[in-house]
């Protein structure tokens, strides 16, 4: 090991540091030692030596643990892909790109992790590009349960850095740690560039981006205290931030359904994704479910002898059995519905939730979690809903269709053989989604449409109730629709839902 330059940033020289086939890095003397004897292994095994792999993703694997004598995390990038190697070739390392971010932006001085060292490891004959930064102590990532205070320094440092230029691609809360004194420090730097002076339309961008989580985004009530930490860090803005906060909530909540919905046939920490065999049947499955070593195996049984079905149709069949409803398409409108599961966990729409998908010679078989549980038209019919259970199904089933809309999905099957309430919450649940559509979250049409349907199902049962349930079911949409879109719904998408509601009773007589 021979000195070899300076990092920016840190007062002490980096050292360069040679490891096994081409692993090599520059690190701080601190942790130089320990870094070489870490590089003559394979990241496969550095869980074995010191280091604790706590976060796998299909672009980077983590790990936290100590080298030398610091506490530090590692980030190890993949390149399993064509793509992701030639980038590598190409350009600089992701780890050492960061690496350089991160040092240029505590040389502006923002708060960010100490970097200690990047290079290139080995791992089965391939390089991985990594960078190793030093662990704030005790940190934990932002939420906006903060305290007030906590939440302004944390508006102010997005004033700062959005005043500098800098575009943070993936700057969210995940991205944010806190001390345990409150203050605040920047991770992830990796997509990090200058983009000039920032217009109010890319502040907003960024903004929304960092709170895409709450419901109404930077408009949210929760985030009042750091919007206005944001206002105050810096001279005045022009007019007109409220109205593109707005819009850039409309489009990442799109552009965040549609990346969600990608993952329902992606590798994530969300979704197994079984490798393509040829003339084998291919699985995908919910992590969150479970692991596909304990649920494929076991739907692979159900398959084989599913026993007679609860009914059968022009587009397939439906099971009901111990645990898991099954329902059989053609591959397309399999992985149709199959992602429209994963649309509606991100919308928040409560729904059986999705276990796993398989696909076998241009058939698909959609598992999803059985609720054991009578429809509500059923139990309507049977009268065995109190008042206040009406009342809660019916301001369930409103908070539902409105995230359903503010979305900007659509339902063209919402009836009442089609919702189930949840065992054991007060919670109306959508089973049946063959009918969901994605749309803009701002076209209005077909909203109407949705909301009619609901609305001759309701007087088609009965009425239960009575216009004081219909009443419950509108405000509870209101103000979902509001919470997310900040703004009411047109008046005309409830005349035309009464039209509609009207046109089906007339036809169902």
């Amino acid at each position: 090991m021979v000195p070899h330059r300076t990092t920016p940033g840190n007062a002490e020289p980096a050292i360069s540091v040679a490891g096994k086939d081409r692993a090599r890095a520059t690190a701080a003397p601190a942790v130089a030692d320990a870094l070489r004897a870490l590089l003559a292994h394979d990241v496969a095994d550095w869980d074995r030596h010191d280091l604790e792999r706590f976060k796998e993703r299909t672009v980077r694997s983590v790990f936290r643990g100590r080298l030398g004598g610091a506490e530090v995390h590692a980030k190890v990038f993949r390149a399993d892909t064509l793509a992701d190697r030639a980038r590598d070739a190409l350009r600089q390392g992701r780890g050492e790109r960061e690496a350089a971010h991160l040092a240029a932006a505590r040389a502006l001085g923002l708060p960010v992790v100490e970097v200690l060292a990047s290079g290139t490891a080995m791992d089965g004959g391939q390089p991985r590009s990594f960078v190793v930064t030093r662990t704030v102590p005790e940190a934990a990532p932002f939420t906006f349960a903060a305290p007030a205070a906590v939440q302004r320094t944390v508006g102010a440092l997005l004033r700062t850095v959005h005043d500098h230029g800098i575009d943070l691609a993936d700057l969210h809360p995940g991205n944010l740690v806190l001390d345990p004194a409150g203050r605040p420090f920047l991770l992830d730097l990796t997509s990090m560039r200058h983009g000039g002076p920032p217009s109010l339309r890319r502040r907003a961008a960024a903004l929304a981006l960092f709170c895409q989580d709450l419901d109404g985004g930077a408009l949210d009530a929760a985030a009042r205290e750091l919007l206005a930490g944001y206002l105050a860090g810096g001279p005045p803005l022009a007019d007109g931030l409220q109205h593109e906060l707005a819009l850039a909530t409309h489009r990442v909540r799109a552009r965040g359904l549609v990346a969600f919905g990608r993952r329902a046939t992606r590798a994530c920490r969300h979704t197994h994704a079984e490798a393509r065999r040829r003339g084998q049947p291919r699985w995908f499955v919910h992590l969150g479910q479970g692991l596909p070593e304990a649920i494929v195996p076991d739907a692979t049984r159900l398959l084989a002898d599913p026993g007679p079905p609860l009914r059968r149709g022009r587009r397939g069949a439906v099971w009901l059995g111990t645990g898991y409803a099954i329902k059989e398409r053609d591959a397309g409108a399999a992985r149709s519905l199959w992602r429209a599961a994963y649309w509606l966990a991100y919308a928040g729409v409560p729904t059986a939730p999705p276990v796993a998908l398989c696909l076998d010679r241009g058939r698909g078989f959609v598992f999803s979690q059985n609720l054991a549980q009578p429809s509500l038209a059923h139990e309507l019919a049977a009268g065995a809903l109190d008042a206040g259970a009406v009342a809660d199904a019916a301001r369930s089933l409103g908070t539902a269709v409105g995230r359903l809309h503010a979305h900007g999905l659509r339902n063209r099957d919402l009836k009442f053989d089609n919702l189930v309430r949840h065992p054991g919450r007060a919670q109306v649940c959508l089973v049946d989604l063959d009918g969901v559509r994605r749309a803009s979250a701002t076209d209005t049409r077909g909203r109407g449409a949705d909301l009619g349907r609901l609305l001759a199902a309701f007087r088609g049962a009965g009425s239960p109730g009575g216009e004081a349930t219909v009443r419950t079911f509108v405000r509870a949409y209101l103000r979902a629709h509001r919470r997310l879109l900040r703004q009411p719904p047109l008046r005309r998408i409830l005349r035309h839902a009464e039209r509609r509601a009207r046109e089906w009773a007339s036809a169902h007589r």
